[in-house]
């Protein structure tokens, strides 16, 4: 069977970790290709709500096999907390269903420092980096100077906890697909973000985008069937760096976004910067990746707002608002005359179908459209 790609069309926290909890029992494998506890989903189901930095959504599934791939960077310290914590709320986690590829990089307490020291030095040009070394940590992979997790016996109470873990996913995902099994491929951050094809330099360390996917996990094009591209119903972006859409925080508006949407950072708790939806971003994000369906996230955050803009070039496109509350709704037929135009107007512009629509953030407040 192929495998399915789940990808931030925006500049992360767009949403990504909700999808993948929807869609995960369909699947026999959850995989994380790039990235490191820089990214946050945050997911709420009937258990209670996690938000995880390293370990695939998957993990809240019984029965699906989480992976974090060899594209991704490793703090061994967090992974451990994090697997103790998913734990202490009941969730099984072992051998069996965390798997960690022998090759993903680790980082160590000299990769924080480091970033900690690159971001003051920067000043005024700073990037907005987590401050988690994920960026020396890359430095030192492509440098060939790093540690990969298969070299994790040289410290042995990392060994003791992760060791039985790590193997060659790369092998393990080609058996899978080999045997006719479903394989879900988890993106973080978002494609605006990609160190290639992102608004450089205020950008992430690593490949967001399919190529990322496929270099992070070591399949092939051909292994790939669905690319789906996950977009907020506006916009919003963490730390510095360009923001065409971007709504002033003295307006009103910016405002509702931030508290209506709980627009903090799931790894750093920085308030995020809010816009409109950017339509020419969107667009570059569909032609890097092929998205061949897409989900819209949070639209119930756009209840009560009275005009709605899209920046489409360079101009902005006004929507009448409404009133009605989406919160919950489960079938398009239910949602305000207003909303159903809105998303309409996505659809023809983006020229890719709209297979989900979110109008919450537990798993059932969704809208199936295809």
């Amino acid at each position: 069977m192929p495998a399915d790609v789940i990808i931030g069309g925006q500049w992360g926290d767009e949403g990504k970790g909700k999808i993948v909890d929807l869609l995960a029992s369909k699947y026999s494998a959850v995989v994380r290709f790039s990235g490191g506890n820089n990214a946050g989903h945050t997911v709420i189901n009937d258990l209670g709500e996690f938000k995880l930095h390293l370990i695939p959504s998957g993990i809240l599934h019984d029965n699906v096999t989480c992976i974090i791939g060899n594209g991704c960077v490793i703090d061994p310290k967090v992974l451990i907390y994090e697997i103790d914590k998913l734990r202490a709320s009941g969730i099984k986690v072992s051998s069996k269903n965390l798997v960690i590829s022998d090759k993903a990089h680790i980082i160590l307490p000299r990769h924080i420092e480091k970033d900690s020291e690159q971001e003051k030095a920067r000043g005024n040009l700073k990037i907005g980096t987590t401050g988690r070394g994920i960026g020396p940590a890359y430095m030192d992979k492509v440098a060939r100077s790093g540690y990969r997790m298969g070299s994790i016996a040289e410290w042995p109470e990392w060994e003791e906890k992760l060791g039985s873990h790590i193997t060659s996913t790369q092998k393990l995902l080609r058996d899978l697909l080999d045997h006719d099994e479903n394989v879900l491929l988890e993106g973080a951050q978002g494609a605006l973000l990609d160190i290639d094809h992102g608004s450089y330099p205020f950008v992430t360390s690593s490949n967001s985008t399919i190529g990322g996917a496929l270099t992070g996990t070591g399949l092939v094009p051909s292994d790939i069937r669905d690319t789906i591209g996950i977009f907020k119903a506006y916009a919003t972006r963490v730390g510095e760096g360009p923001f065409p859409s971007e709504i002033q925080k003295s307006n009103p508006v910016a405002k509702h976004l931030l508290e209506k949407g709980h627009e903090f950072g799931t790894t750093t708790g920085r308030e995020r910067r809010c816009g409109w939806f950017d339509i020419e971003s969107a667009k570059h994000s569909i032609m890097t990746n092929g998205f061949n369906k897409i989900a819209i996230m949070k639209l119930d955050v756009l209840d009560g707002i009275e005009e709605i803009n899209v920046l489409n070039g360079a101009r902005y496109d006004t929507f009448p608002g409404w009133n009605e509350s989406t919160f919950g709704i489960k079938n398009s037929s239910d949602l305000p005359e207003n909303a159903k135009n809105y998303l309409s107007y996505l659809k023809k512009e983006l020229k890719v179908n709209i297979d989900i629509v979110s109008t919450g953030p537990e798993r059932d407040q969704t809208i199936s459209i295809s």
